[in-house]
């Protein structure tokens, strides 16, 4: 099944020691699952595909910035 992308939102500005600049909040959907990750920093839609399953595994482990949403 095919990633889409559903929506790239501004999500603020990030700055550290090393960088700084604006980041993204991405939320992609497979089927009737939808993952989100906040506070991307680079975001390029050809990342869709290898993201979503990268993205499921970090919320289901409770990492900050992700969030799940699964079939029902």
């Amino acid at each position: 099944m095919q990633v889409e992308v559903v929506s790239v939102e501004d999500a603020g500005y990030y700055t550290s020691e090393y960088a700084s600049g604006s980041t993204v909040k991405v939320t992609l959907a497979r089927g009737g699952e939808f993952v989100t990750c906040d506070g991307i920093l680079i975001w390029e839609e050809e990342m869709a595909d290898e993201a979503f399953d990268e993205w499921v595994e970090c919320a289901l482990a409770g990492e900050e910035g992700y969030t799940y949403e699964g079939a029902e």
